[in-house]
């Protein structure tokens, strides 16, 4: 009977899933022309509270960007950015609370 009612409990508890980054414009690697926006699309509802995405410049520097969370999207909306390889890390936080990182790059071409 234990058996049973832990086999119960276990199924009836809910399954959460972390918000991953499942894609972004431009994605990871991309060589492009400077983009007007960078956006993260993750696997589902954010915690606009906790979440957040940052962009850097080859030389280390915090590039100064207006940022936006939206349900399962970040936005980051830079000024014309000048050739050279950029970094842009996030953090995400799901219904599940729980805390993802991550970091990508790309590289403005002329």
């Amino acid at each position: 009977m234990k058996t049973i009612l832990l086999l119960g409990l276990l199924l009836a508890t809910p399954a959460f899933a972390h918000a991953k980054l499942v894609s972004s414009d431009p994605s990871a690697n991309a060589r492009i022309k400077s983009p007007g926006l960078i956006k993260l699309h993750f696997s589902e509802s954010l915690e606009p509270a906790f979440s957040s995405a940052s962009l850097i410049d080859s030389a280390g520097k915090s590039v100064p960007v207006s940022k936006a969370v939206g349900s399962d999207t970040i936005t980051l909306l830079p000024m014309t950015l000048k050739p050279g390889a950029y970094k842009v890390t996030w953090q995400s936080v799901g219904r599940d609370t729980h805390r993802l990182t991550g970091s990508f790059g790309f590289t403005v071409v002329p």
